[in-house]
């Protein structure tokens, strides 16, 4: 599925580190989930299923890879998903390399979790 305008836009603007650090998220989250539509959410590149599944939030020396239902998740994976809240969490990816197999089982788990929810 092409990358919409809006969303094309997004890693466009981006400039220094964390550019090619988004745009390797980017490209995990359409190598893990195809099916999956992006869309801009609250200015920042989202990726849905069923639901919202995913969204890219570049930092000045991190970029967020937000998990819609990532409360569901963190018990999985102690110490690398943060955060607070009713329902997201965050995976802090500061460089490429931390895009490893645990990141993408990750993605993968909360792909799989919006498929379930409505079988």
């Amino acid at each position: 599925m092409p990358m919409p305008k809006a969303v094309k836009q997004y890693f466009a603007q981006l400039d220094g580190a964390m550019k090619p650090v988004a745009l390797a998220l980017s490209e995990a989250i359409y190598r893990q989930g195809p099916s999956l539509k992006a869309t801009l959410a609250w200015g920042s590149p989202c990726w849905s299923g069923h639901q919202r599944v995913l969204s890219v939030i570049a930092h000045r020396h991190h970029c967020n890879l937000q998990l819609w239902s990532g409360v569901q998740l963190a018990p999985h994976y102690l110490g690398r998903i943060e955060g607070t809240g009713k329902m997201h969490r965050h995976v802090k990816v500061r460089q490429v390399s931390d895009i490893d197999d645990e990141l993408i089982d990750i993605i993968d788990r909360a792909i799989l979790m919006d498929q379930e929810a409505f079988l």
